[in-house]
Parts: C-alpha cells; structure tokens; sequence
C-alpha cells in the first residue's frame, strides 16, 4: 500500500510541475479582412529566459469572432532575431539568412485558417544577446487581402 501511495504522490507531483505555466513574451495584431467580418490575426511568442537556446512560435490565424474562418491561402513569416554586439544566431528550422544575426522561415497554407511555425533559436557572439521574434502574415479570400504584424521579445 505505501508503494502505490508513493508512485500515486509522485505522479501527482511530477503533473503539477509540468502544469505550471511558463513565462513568455508574446505579442499580437490583427487587420480587418475587407467585406468579410473576418479579422487577420499575427501573433509571436517567445521564450523569456534562456541559458543556451530558445523556443519561438508564429502563427497567423483567420476569424470571425472567436471562430476559425477558412480562407483561400494564408501565409506565415516567422523572422527571428538575435540582438547584440556580435550576436549569431542559428535556426532550427534553418530557414532563409538574412544576415549573420537574422533568419526567416515562412509557410503557407491553402482552404485553411491557420499557418504556424515553430522551432528552436540559437543564439551567439555576446554575453547580453537577446532574440526577437516577429511574425508577418496574410491572407487571401474571394478577391481580397490583409496583413498583420507582430514582435515578440525579451
């Protein structure tokens, strides 16, 4: 019995660990998707404290209300950043270089209402390098178009 009340407590332990919530930076935007009622909506996220590596997300999203609404294409643009003299950074996904410091990875979807990228940021070069993470996003429905920006960072 005190076996099954141990394994039982150290579950219970382990879960409520993984449930606490963590600490991000995030930031969104959203533009009026003309004559739909929809709305086009950026968001970034990032870690907000990091030793080595750090986690980012995009997405850009299409509703009406709090609903999903499907588009025709939607696109997403994630461009992280790391800031600081000398900073490097490294991308997981690798993405496109825009500069030593700066990568873009981008995607797109059609008869959707999402497109998300996610992935790993390594950055490098200076003890005081911070990341930032924007996302850049349209989309496309019935002869109209809108866009919407958001930057995340620490």
């Amino acid at each position: 019995m005190k076996k099954t009340l141990l394994t039982t407590g150290l579950v219970g332990i382990l879960m409520v660990g993984a449930a606490a919530p963590a600490i991000a930076f995030e930031d969104t935007a959203s533009t009026p998707l003309p004559g739909t009622g929809a709305k086009v909506e950026a968001n970034a996220w990032q870690c907000s404290t990091y030793f080595d590596k750090c986690s980012f997300k995009t997405s850009t999203k299409a509703l009406k209300g709090s609903a999903k609404y499907k588009v025709s294409k939607i696109t997403n643009t994630a461009t992280v950043k790391a800031n600081g003299w000398q900073a490097t950074l490294s991308l997981s996904p690798s993405g496109t270089q825009v500069s030593e410091n700066t990568r873009q990875v981008s995607w797109t979807n059609k008869n959707t209402w999402i497109s998300d990228i996610s992935g790993i940021a390594d950055p490098g070069g200076s003890l005081n390098t911070s990341v930032t993470t924007c996302s850049d996003g349209g989309a496309f429905t019935a002869g109209v178009k809108a866009f919407a920006s958001a930057c995340a960072n620490d």
